[in-house]
C-alpha cells in the first residue's frame, strides 16, 4: 500500500509516530513533515503575530498546503495518514481526494475541539476524511456529529527504538537522574493539585520534566527542564515511581505515558481512568490513584515496598512490550480500518 504520512519532526525522537513503522513494515511512502513550516512560531514575533491574526493558521500555511497537494499528486498515495494535521486546510483534502483517489485518514492524537488546541482548518476538515481513528473514545460522537461517519478507536503506542529500557553510562549520570517520584510533562493547570500535594511530602525527591514548572514557585526547585529522547529513558529509569497523568481537557482516558512508561521499565502510577484499567492490572502491572490523598498515600506505600513495586513494574513491561501496542500495531490497525471503509481488504 502506499501510504503519504503527514507528520511533524518538531518533538523528536517521540515523533514522527509511524515513520518508523512504516519502514519497518516496507511500505511505500512518502513523508511531509510538517515541521518545516512550523518552527518560525517558536522563533520569530512576525510569524507569532501572523498566527495570531490569522486565527491560528502559520503565515507558511499555504506553502505547506501547496508541497503537500504536489507530493500526493506525484505519489498517488492509496491512503493518507494525517496525524493531528491542524494546518491541511479542507480545501488541499479534498482536492488530493478529488485528483488521488486516496482515502484520507486523521490520527487524532488530541481533541480536536479542545480551544487549546484545535485550529479553524483542523475542525473544517473534519467531514473530509474517510477514517478519524480516535485516541480518546470520548470526542467519537463529536467527530461524528461534525461530519465523518467513520470513527474508530486506535489507542496510542510506542516505538520500541526510542522507549526501551536502559542504564546509566555512569554513576554521575546515574545519580543527575535519580528520584523518588518523576514526572515528564507540562504544568497544566489540573495536574498542579496532585504535584503539590506531592512537594508538601517530607522529604521526598520530586523530578519534574517539561514546560512552565519553573512558573510556579513552590514547584520550581524540582523543575529539572526538558527529558527527550535519551534523557527521557533515563528519567524514567532513575524514578522508583513514574506519574501518568491524563490531560482533561483534552478529555484523555489514557495518554502516551501509559506505554511508554512501562515500555521503558518504570513503575507506573496513573490516574484511574476506565482505559487504564482496561489496559493494566491494578496492583499487579501498575498502579492507580484517584485523588491528590491517594496518590500521596500510594507515594508512600510503594516508596516503602521495594519488591513491590520492581514486580510490579516488571509486570507492566511484559504487558506492553509483548501485548501488541507498537505503532507498528497501530499502523496496522488503522490500515485495516481504513480498508473496511473503502470495502476491500488492506493491501
Amino acid at each position: 500500500m502506499r501510504i503519504l504520512l503527514v507528520d511533524t519532526t518538531l518533538y523528536e525522537p517521540a515523533t514522527p509516530l509511524f515513520l518508523d513503522a512504516l519502514r519497518e513494515l516496507g511500505c511505500d511512502y512518502r513523508f511531509v513533515d510538517e515541521a518545516a513550516f512550523t518552527r518560525p512560531l517558536e522563533r520569530s514575533l512576525l510569524h507569532k503575530v501572523g498566527y495570531r491574526v490569522l486565527h491560528r493558521r502559520p503565515l507558511t500555511s499555504w506553502r505547506f498546503n501547496r508541497v503537500l497537494l504536489s507530493e500526493a499528486r506525484r505519489f498517488r498515495p492509496q491512503l493518507v495518514l494525517a496525524v493531528k494535521a491542524p494546518y491541511i486546510m479542507p480545501s488541499t483534502l479534498r482536492r488530493i481526494k478529488r485528483e488521488t483517489g486516496a482515502r484520507l485518514v486523521n490520527y487524532a492524537t488530541d481533541d480536536p475541539f479542545n480551544p487549546a488546541n484545535t485550529t479553524p482548518d483542523l475542525l473544517g476538515g473534519i467531514p473530509c476524511y474517510d477514517l478519524y481513528a480516535c485516541t480518546k473514545r470520548a470526542i467519537m460522537e463529536d467527530v461524528r456529529r461534525a461530519g465523518c461517519d467513520n470513527v474508530a478507536y486506535v489507542p496510542f503506542g510506542y516505538n520500541p527504538s526510542v522507549h526501551f529500557p536502559e542504564a546509566p553510562a555512569t554513576p554521575a549520570e546515574r545519580e543527575s537522574f535519580r528520584s523518588d517520584v518523576v514526572l515528564v510533562g507540562g504544568a497544566d493547570p489540573d495536574r498542579l493539585p496532585y504535584v503539590e500535594a506531592l512537594a508538601r511530602l517530607d522529604g521526598l525527591s520530586l523530578a519534574l520534566y517539561g514546560g512552565y514548572w519553573s512558573r510556579h514557585p513552590r514547584l520550581r526547585p524540582y523543575a529539572r527542564g526538558f527529558a527527550r529522547g535519551r534523557d527521557y529513558r533515563l528519567a524514567l529509569g532513575g524514578a522508583k515511581i513514574a506519574l501518568c497523568l491524563v490531560r482533561r481537557a483534552n478529555r484523555d482516558g489514557h495518554a502516551m505515558r501509559s506505554f511508554e512508561i512501562p515500555a521503558c521499565g518504570a513503575f507506573m502510577l496513573a490516574e484511574r481512568t476506565e482505559e487504564h484499567r482496561e489496559l493494566f492490572r491494578e496492583g499487579l502491572e501498575a498502579a492507580f490513584f484517584g485523588s491528590a490523598e491517594e496518590l500521596c498515600e500510594k507515594v508512600r506505600y510503594y516508596l516503602a515496598h521495594d519488591d513491590e513495586r520492581v514486580r510490579i513494574a516488571r509486570a507492566g513491561h511484559k504487558r506492553i512490550a509483548t501485548g501488541g501496542h507498537t505503532y507498528c500495531h497501530r499502523l496496522a490497525q488503522i490500515v485495516r480500518f481504513a480498508g473496511e471503509v473503502i470495502g476491500r481488504s488492506p493491501v
